[in-house]
This record gives C-alpha cells, sequence and structure tokens, in this order.
C-alpha cells in the first residue's frame, strides 16, 4: 500500500511537470497582473465587496496577508483563520462572497487563495443585514475584478513515525471577469490504514481474550474452588496453559493464577482506516439579462472507508467434563478466533451539494434569492461477531474447547448492512433597503422569508431488522431593523459617538414541532475612532437534526470502554441509534464585544468577546458519565449486580439545563516588515514595495462555567471541575498563528495550547488528570523557478514542505497512581501524531 502511495506521488509529480513544461512552450496563460485589476468597476446589482459598515471589523486581511498565510486553498485559509472566525461558543461563520450571500460553501472554497483580494472578520451582529441571526460571525471574501488561473497539486505525506501514507492530487481552474465567474476542481485522495502494530501500545489487561485462550468463572466469580486453594486466593482468572497436557491440570493453571495472557492485535486491528475521497465541484456565476446576477454550484463528494475490527471473540462455556480441564464445574473459555479472517467495517458516504442565486434591486431593495439541495447518502457493512452455535453444539458434544474451530464452524458471519439519507431543500428570499432616515443616519430594513424540507430515511438489515422514514418541512418569516441614534457625522449627540440600536424577530413553522422563534436585541456604540462595543441579547428555539433523530441502530459485542468507577476497562456490548422522540432546544444568549484599532495606519487590532449562554433541552450524546449520573439516564448504562459495566448505549438525548460563560481575545495583525520605499518626487516610476508581508493571530479563550444538568430537579454536572460527558474541555486554550512571505519564499507557524483538566472519578486514586498540551504546526515553501532560473517549465511552481504536530505532542492522561489507564494511551488518543508532507503547486 506504501509503495503505491509513492508510486502514484511519482506519477502525479511527473504529470504536473509535464503539463507544466507544455503550457511553457505554448501559448502564455492569462495570469492576473496590475492591468486586470485596473479594469473599470462594473457592478449590475447588489454591494459587491466590502461588508464594513457601522460594525467594525474583527480583522481585515488584504492580499499580502493572505500570501503571508501560505495556503494553497481556501479551505487552509479558513483553517489558518479560524481562530478569529468562530464566534465564543465554536460555531462556524457564516460566508460572503463580495458581501453577498451565497448558495452554499462550495462557492467560496472552489476559489484560489491568489484570487482573494481582501478577507474581512466582522462580529456577530454584522449578521443581521444578510438575514442571519446574529449568533455567528461573518467572514466575507472579497475577489479580484479579473483573474485567470489553472493550477495541479500533488502531494505525498505521511505520519511520523511511519505508519500512516497519503497521497493527494489536485487540479482547478479559475475565471473571473468582473461579475462572472467559473471555477472547477477536481480533487482525489488516498490515506493508507494505520494498524495497531504501527504503535507502541500495550495490551490491555482488562480484556480477557487471547489468541490461545484465558479461563473466567460463570459470572465473573471464581473459576474453581480447589484452584483457588491451590493459588492461595481467589482466582478469577487465568490463561490456558502452552502445553497441552498442563491443560487437565490444576498446576498447568495456577501457575499464572490472575495473570491473563495478554494479546497483541498486530495487523488485525486498525487504528485510522483505509480512506479514498474523491471531490469535484464547479461553480457558474453570471448576469442574467441587464439587471440581475446569480450563480449555479455543483459539488459532489465519495469517500470511502476500510476498517479492520479485530480477531472475532468468543466467550464459550466449556462443561466440566474431565477430559480436556481438570474443574468440577463449568467454565468460560475467552478467546479470540484468529484462525479466521479479522471483522471488517466497510463505510461510504456520498455527499451532493447543489445551488443556485439570483440577486436584483426593486424599488430600492436590494434582494437576493438562494436555492439549495444537500443529500447525504452513508452505507456501512460491519462484521459484528461470527455465528458460534455450531461451535457451542459441538462442545456439549464432546470437542476438544482449546482446538482451532473447523472453517465451517467460522463461515456465519453475523453481519450488519445499514443505510441512511439525510436531504434538505431549501429555498431563501432577503431583501434589505435604508428606506427611512432618521436624525442619526439612514435605518436598514432586512426582511427573509425561507421554506425547508428536510427528510431522512434508515434502514438496517442483519441480525436485526430496521426501517424509518422521517419528514419535516418548515415555513420561516422574519425582519431585522438597524436604528442609528446618535451620529458624529450627523451632530446628533456628537458627544456621545455614533450609537446604534438593533433588532430582529424570526418565526418559523415547523412541522412536529410547531411554532419556533427567534428574537434579538442588540446596540453597537463607537465612542471614538478605532473603538466599538457592541452587545447583544438572542433567545431562539431550534427543531433537532434529521440525522440524530433517523440514525439505524447498530450493536457491537465485546467492545472495550474505560470504566470511571472502578478506573479500569470493562468489555460491553455497545449500541448506537438515533432518537426519534428528541424535543427542540431553547437557547438564550447574551454577549459583550470590544474591538479596538489603536492606530488607524495599521492593521493591528484588539478584541474581546464575552458570552453567557444557557441552553434548555439541547441534544447531546452521552459517551461517558460518573456513576452518579449514570441513574439519572436509567438504560443507556447498565451495569450487574457487583457494579460492572455491560452495555453502553449511544443514543442523543436532550439535556434539562445547561449554563456556559467564556471570554474569548483576539488580537491581529497584517502588514509589512521593514520601512516602506521612498516616493519619488520627480515623476519617475517608484518600484514594488517588496517588503515582506506578514499575518499573525493570537487567540486566547477562558471558560468561566460550563454547568450541565441532565434531569429536571436533579444535580448539576461541572464539567470544568471533573464532571464529564465524554468530552474534555480545558477552562484554558488558545490558539496562535504566523505567516511571512516575500516574493514566494515563506512559511508559517500554528500554535495550539490545551489546559489541564480533570476528570474525578469515585475516589482520588480513579480520577484522571489531561495534562497540559502544547501542539506546534510549521510550513515552508519556495518557489522552484529561484532554484532553477533558466527553465520555463520551473515558472509558478512552488514547492512546500509542512508538519502537523511537528514536536508530536500527545495528550498525556494519568490516574490517582500515577499511571496510564490503558484505554488512555497517547497513540490510542491521538494515533496519528506529527504528519509531514511534501507538495508541489503548478499555477498556469
Amino acid at each position: 500500500m506504501r509503495r503505491s502511495c509513492t508510486a502514484s506521488l511519482l506519477l502525479a509529480s511527473w504529470v504536473v511537470l509535464r503539463a507544466s513544461h507544455a503550457a511553457a512552450q505554448g501559448a502564455p496563460s492569462e495570469l492576473p497582473h496590475a492591468g486586470d485589476d485596473a479594469a473599470p468597476d462594473i457592478v449590475v446589482v447588489g454591494r459587491r465587496g466590502s461588508a464594513v459598515t457601522d460594525i467594525a471589523p474583527l480583522a481585515v486581511l488584504d492580499a499580502s496577508a493572505i500570501a503571508a498565510l501560505g495556503a494553497q486553498s481556501v479551505e487552509e485559509v479558513n483553517r489558518a483563520i479560524q481562530g478569529q472566525t468562530r464566534s465564543a461558543d465554536g460555531s462556524a461563520p457564516i460566508l460572503l462572497l463580495n458581501a453577498q450571500r451565497v448558495s452554499g460553501y462550495q462557492e467560496i472554497q472552489s476559489l484560489p487563495p491568489e484570487a482573494i483580494e481582501k478577507i474581512e472578520i466582522l462580529p456577530e451582529p454584522a449578521a443581521l443585514r444578510y438575514g442571519f441571526p446574529p449568533s455567528r460571525r461573518v467572514v466575507n471574501y472579497v475577489t479580484r475584478r479579473r483573474f485567470t488561473q489553472m493550477e495541479a497539486r500533488a502531494a505525498v505525506g505521511s505520519t511520523l513515525p511511519t505508519g500512516r501514507g497519503t497521497i493527494n492530487a489536485r487540479t482547478g481552474y479559475t475565471r473571473l471577469r468582473d461579475d462572472a465567474r467559473l471555477t472547477a476542481n477536481l480533487d482525489y485522495t488516498r490515506s493508507d490504514p494505520l494498524y495497531w502494530s504501527d504503535r507502541a501500545l500495550r495490551p490491555d489487561p482488562d480484556v480477557p481474550f487471547d489468541a490461545l485462550g484465558n479461563v473466567t468463572g460463570l459470572g465473573g466469580g471464581a473459576i474453581d474452588p480447589a484452584l483457588s486453594a491451590r493459588a492461595g486466593g481467589a482466582v478469577i482468572i487465568a490463561p490456558v496453559p502452552a502445553d497441552p497436557g498442563a491443560r487437565r491440570t490444576l498446576a498447568g493453571y495456577a501457575a499464572a493464577a490472575n495473570r491473563p495472557r495478554l494479546f497483541d492485535y498486530g495487523r488485525t486491528l486498525t487504528l485510522a482506516p483505509a480512506n479514498d475521497t474523491i471531490k469535484g465541484e464547479a461553480v457558474l456565476g453570471a448576469r442574467v439579462g441587464a439587471t440581475l446576477g446569480g450563480s449555479l454550484s455543483l459539488s459532489l463528494e465519495h469517500s470511502r472507508d476500510r476498517s479492520l475490527a479485530g480477531p472475532a471473540s468468543a466467550s464459550l462455556i466449556v462443561p466440566p467434563t474431565g477430559r480436556y480441564t481438570p474443574f468440577d464445574g463449568p467454565v468460560v473459555l475467552n478467546r479470540f478466533l484468529t484462525e479466521a479472517a479479522p471483522l471488517r467495517v466497510l463505510d461510504g458516504r456520498t455527499t451532493l451539494a447543489v445551488g443556485a442565486t439570483l440577486r436584483g434591486a426593486l424599488a430600492g431593495w436590494q434582494w437576493d434569492a438562494t436555492v439549495s439541495l444537500n443529500q447525504t447518502v452513508q452505507r456501512g457493512v460491519t462484521d459484528r461477531a461470527i455465528d458460534l452455535s455450531g461451535a457451542r453444539a459441538a462442545l456439549v458434544g464432546g470437542a476438544d474447547p482449546f482446538a482451532p474451530l473447523s472453517s465451517a464452524l467460522l463461515a456465519d458471519r453475523l453481519v450488519d448492512r445499514t443505510w441512511q439519507r439525510t436531504r434538505t431543500l431549501a429555498a431563501k428570499l432577503v431583501a434589505s433597503d435604508d428606506p427611512l432616515r432618521l436624525p442619526a443616519g439612514r435605518a436598514t430594513v432586512t426582511a427573509t422569508l425561507e421554506g425547508t424540507r428536510l427528510s431522512a430515511a434508515s434502514a438496517l438489515r442483519g441480525v436485526d431488522t430496521f426501517d424509518l422514514r422521517l419528514g419535516r418541512a418548515q415555513a420561516e418569516a422574519g425582519l431585522a431593523l438597524d436604528l442609528p441614534l446618535t451620529s458624529r457625522v450627523n451632530n446628533v449627540l456628537a458627544a456621545v459617538g455614533d450609537v446604534s440600536a438593533n433588532a430582529s424577530v424570526n418565526v418559523r413553522q415547523v412541522e412536529g414541532f410547531g411554532t419556533l422563534s427567534d428574537s434579538t436585541f442588540g446596540f453597537a456604540w463607537t465612542p471614538f475612532r478605532g473603538l466599538q462595543l457592541t452587545g447583544s441579547l438572542r433567545r431562539s428555539r431550534a427543531a433537532p437534526d434529521p440525522a440524530q433523530l433517523s440514525a439505524p441502530p447498530r450493536t457491537i459485542e465485546n467492545v472495550p470502554l474505560f470504566n470511571l468507577a472502578s478506573g479500569r476497562t470493562e468489555v460491553v456490548t455497545l449500541s448506537r441509534s438515533g432518537n426519534p422522540a428528541l424535543l427542540a432546544d431553547r437557547r438564550a444568549v447574551r454577549s459583550l464585544s470590544l474591538t479596538w484599532k489603536p492606530w488607524q495606519s495599521s492593521e493591528l487590532r484588539v478584541g474581546a468577546s464575552y458570552e453567557a449562554t444557557q441552553l434548555r433541552d439541547q441534544t447531546g450524546l452521552l459517551a461517558t458519565l460518573t456513576p452518579r449520573a449514570e441513574a439519572l439516564v436509567p438504560g443507556l448504562f447498565v451495569r450487574d449486580a457487583d457494579g460492572r459495566l455491560r452495555s453502553v448505549t449511544y443514543r442523543p438525548v436532550n439535556f434539562d439545563l445547561e449554563r456556559q460563560r467564556k471570554l474569548q481575545l483576539t488580537l491581529t495583525s497584517t502588514g509589512r516588515i521593514g520601512s516602506p520605499p521612498p516616493s519619488s518626487g520627480d515623476g519617475a516610476t517608484v518600484p514594488g514595495d517588496e517588503r515582506p508581508s506578514y499575518y499573525l493571530g493570537v487567540v486566547p479563550t477562558y471558560a468561566f462555567e460550563d454547568r450541565l444538568r441532565l434531569r429536571e430537579g436533579s444535580f448539576f454536572l461541572d464539567l470544568l471541575n471533573g464532571d464529564t460527558i465524554g468530552s474534555y474541555t480545558p477552562r484554558v486554550s488558545g490558539y496562535a498563528y504566523a505567516g511571512v512571505n516575500k516574493r514566494g519564499y515563506g512559511g508559517t507557524l500554528g500554535l495550539y495550547y490545551g489546559g489541564e483538566r480533570l476528570i474525578r472519578g469515585d475516589d482520588r486514586v480513579n480520577d484522571l488528570r489531561f495534562r497540559p498540551i502544547v501542539q506546534v504546526a510549521l510550513s515552508a515553501y519556495v518557489p522552484v523557478a529561484s532554484l532553477l532560473p533558466s527553465q520555463d517549465w520551473a515558472r509558478h511552481l512552488q514547492l512546500r514542505l509542512e508538519s502537523a504536530n511537528l514536536l508530536d505532542s500527545r495528550q498525556e492522561v494519568r490516574n490517582g497512581g500515577g499511571t496510564t489507564p490503558s484505554r488512555y494511551q497517547t497513540d490510542l488518543i491521538d494515533p496519528l501524531g506529527r504528519t509531514v508532507t511534501v507538495s508541489l503547486r503548478k499555477r498556469f
């Protein structure tokens, strides 16, 4: 597999170089240049360009700052600036293109970074002007007026230490002409599987299965009184002796009493699946007649995962025949069926996104209409186990329990086949105008109409059967107002500065959930130039995602999970399913934000955002709970009479109440390093500014409170001070990114910090402490033409080396005794660790 990755990279690289050489020999490609950008603006309708109005931006990146990011795609740009674009609660931003709404993310991600002239990041209140509630930040991408580019990219990467290789090939075409645009891309990625043997993992002593087998007592008690007497204490588990003759003697089992033989999964278990993903996308935008503009977009992606779940396990009851064992009663033989092929898991996902946008103007109102279809189809094939009814019958008939099972007894596999489809068809109309003139300025009114049809279907075939079909229609109307109250320019209470108030209300009728509504009230105050304070109060209700309602049930036996009560691994039956009985959630969010730009001549900006959120009936998944909290959700966590965990169900449920309070700080700076070139006083041409450009962003976050109540009237879980539902949120975290570029040479540095975390067990010995973690990403790139100046094919060819998690930092976990539980080994929490990628990118 790894050889195929390397060979594929060499082939892809050869294709890139040959294509670039052919392009160099043929007609010159049309590349962006100053003359293109100097063409006169032709704006048919709408507000193309900047989205900045009375709401000050959190950050603005010009073309040089975008180049300093070192990104090769808009997706990489978004990852680099995610610290600034995500709200304090982690919500993804609203994306605009030239200050206009788009039908889907594919309209923006299909563009190359070189086509972006400027990026504006605005706080949450700016979303109201575009028909969205002010709960997410706004990112506006401003494109160049005229731009043409064709690109080809080939990359190869691997984890270090080695284990998982990845190759990627991408080709794309972009053409921008005023308000017309065409983009088309094709991307393919292939990743090798990462096996257990590729990492330094120790076997879990609490998993009783082995290739030869370990013997346990019925119900988890002592195996045999005579064996316990011989060993000098109760024997709960004992390995089957390797010597066949010793298997019929108590001495053979007493020699390693309570010291089970452990199993190394080797290449029978994958930590990361083999994956193939292919994606194609195309966007066409143009004028429609003399007064309208529009766009069409299409994106289709197919991904396929192939995993191994280890050997099938068997817990066989061995009768007391005396022929094969020395025990007076029946015992349980726990072993992996290594004579059979490992269990397989196959998952496929196909995602389709189609969108259309039409925009225009009518009687002073700027309007745009979007229609979108999003569909995801998932298919899965899971080997649950091997049917052992024949093997059990053979044991009753006197067969040797320690002999490998015949192929006939292993032929019948219990296989689950699942299928799920979610589909969303949506249409939205947004109209905005400044119809009212107030003493302090013009009031902005934004009206929205929206209709959505959601459907979900799922099926299960195998040991069990399941079918579910759900449909939901939704109609929504909204109105938003932005009213200027004071103004320095219009001399209305000028001493106060600029003050505006905003409000919005949205009412939707949702099939199955009745009438749901959102409302917001906010203000923006600019006491003097460069400083702005904004605040808002938002209340909303939302129906659950159809995928959470309709996910098909899946059950897997003998899954090792960590038990917080005992501090050990338990082997359980794990079930997953959706929940058609979920309720709509209710949210109330209070936020206060400050943005400060100290110097108008500098793009240095400092921001602070405080957010207090109260959520009722939110939907979530309980993956891990302390024993006292398990009693609040009976049926999801089932224990036996001795307190051992026997079954766990992962099913989304409604939480009664959660309260969160967070503070997020931001510091961004862009510009050039060094003194500007001298201006010309005699009319001579001034040389271009060749100073290095840079980008810097730092975003620390501090969580004051995160308290969750699962059921009304019960106690609160403190998710920052020892309680958990499966996620481990640090109180202090932070993200930083820096990049520099000069004439095609450059590099980037990314940092992530997560503070120490604690999860409390039943006693201090079982407490889990998550140590602070710092992860570093580093990249460097050079223009190949500078290395081979005489080669025409090397023009616009970039060589890039990058490393994610350069220091191979993994999350370290210790219990109260100072040791790491087996299920929290660093290579299990983060199997990939450090990855290194080398790529070539050619622009034509």
